[in-house]
């Protein structure tokens, strides 16, 4: 196969997603805002949030978790909308569970 130039992130040490995709409870969602600490996620890069329920989706918005990690660029979806079909390169989550360290790493901005 002949060599287009573009990188194949999947063999990469640290990857750089082209697509991250949030889901998880509220107190979850307040973890990820925190461990993004003011920063935006990559250009190129899309991110969304799932909210697990109606009430985890209120809870954030209350604990201020869907303000940041909006104001972070990502795309907050409505609750129980099905995950988005990933692809090479694109991440999903679902926390708790997920190591967030490398996560925010590979999506945030400077």
């Amino acid at each position: 196969m002949p060599d287009t130039g573009k990188q194949d992130t999947q063999r990469d040490t640290k990857p750089v997603p082209d697509q991250v995709t949030l889901r998880g409870n509220a107190p979850a969602l307040r973890e990820f805002a925190d461990a993004l600490a003011g920063k935006a996620v990559r250009a190129g890069v899309r991110a969304c949030v799932i909210p697990d329920s109606a009430e985890a989706y209120s809870e954030a918005i209350d604990n201020g978790a869907i303000t940041t990690l909006h104001d972070a660029g990502f795309t907050i979806c409505n609750p129980g909308t099905p995950d988005p079909a990933l692809a090479q390169g694109e991440f999903g989550l679902s926390v708790p569970g997920a190591e967030l360290t490398d996560v925010v790493e590979a999506i945030r901005a400077g």
